[in-house]
């Protein structure tokens, strides 16, 4: 349900919707950041609450009222809170959504750039957000070998829009013609990983533009977890690696994984989850022969 909160009369139709779950800080954080922007006159903002256990629903009553909250149930995860915002905002009235990440700060004007270029494009514009450190870039890419490739170099500002196949979901505008052709974001099988890849390639693919506009910049944490692992980072055992497969958190959770490659690819991606278990197998077995056995065979073909 909707949280009663003091509401402010806004100019349009525009929503900004934010997933969170037990990160107060960080919510607390990029609620600040957008207040002080200005971000009330140009949007309402609609903060997807899944269930946090750490005092967020709290503090978002006390410290931001001018936020509308839905609340969920803590099963939702980022595709179902995103997908009931979006619905939610619809309901509403709602012509053009922006997804925002958390964790995301959008610079001044980035905001408002995406949502006038994806109304004068008819079209799904996304932002650049980089690390403070730069150690890595959330932006969009392609699809390659059936797999969404990220862009080895995102132009910088001022370069003019730049054609994809698909974006991160960190910061996104949406107008209301994507989701009258091609509906909502699947979250039944897709928790966390693959649904905003798979949004936006579906809108690419059914002919509506997916622009990264370099201009449009924000800063975000970077998400050092498993989501993003390599299975061949020390961090991870072979158990962590089979455990995955029941987890939304990681990349390679198995339904989601399914789902986008069957959705994606058809048979050909079917294939590629076959190869992917069998992989995930391999690895469990290879780790789990005592080293006092490799060791001697290393030796050997090493001279």
């Amino acid at each position: 349900m909707v949280i009663a909160s003091a509401q402010v009369s806004l100019p349009n139709d525009t929503w900004i919707v934010i997933p969170v779950h037990n990160r107060r800080a960080t919510t607390a954080r990029c609620l600040a950041h957008l207040g002080a922007s200005g971000i009330r006159s140009l949007a309402r903002v609609l903060v997807v609450e899944d269930g946090s256990s750490d005092g967020t629903r709290a503090m978002l009553r006390c410290e931001f009222p001018w936020v509308q909250v839905l609340e969920g149930d803590g099963q939702l995860w980022w595709s179902g809170a995103i997908r009931l915002g979006m619905a939610t905002a619809i309901k509403s009235g709602a012509t053009c959504i922006v997804w925002l990440n958390d964790d995301t700060l959008p610079q001044p004007g980035s905001l408002e750039r995406l949502i006038h270029l994806s109304a004068a494009q008819s079209g799904i514009c996304g932002g650049v957000s980089r690390t403070s450190d730069a150690a890595f870039t959330y932006s969009g890419g392609m699809m390659r070998r059936r797999w969404p490739q990220h862009l080895t170099v995102v132009p910088n500002p001022p370069s003019g829009v730049l054609p994809v196949e698909w974006l991160h979901g960190n910061m996104v505008a949406i107008p209301a013609v994507v989701w009258q052709r091609i509906g909502l974001p699947e979250s039944r099988w897709m928790k966390q990983n693959f649904a905003d890849i798979e949004f936006t390639l579906r809108a690419h693919r059914a002919g509506i533009p997916v622009l990264l506009v370099p201009a449009a910049e924000g800063t975000a944490d970077r998400n050092d977890s498993a989501s993003y692992w390599s299975w061949a980072d020390p961090r991870l055992s072979w158990r962590d690696v089979l455990r995955g497969f029941g987890s939304p958190k990681v990349w390679w959770y198995a339904p989601g994984l399914v789902y986008f490659k069957l959705t994606t690819s058809g048979t050909r991606g079917g294939l590629d989850c076959l190869w992917v278990f069998a992989k995930a197998l391999l690895l469990g077995v290879y780790q789990c022969i005592p080293n006092r056995w490799l060791t001697p065979n290393i030796k050997k073909t090493n001279g």
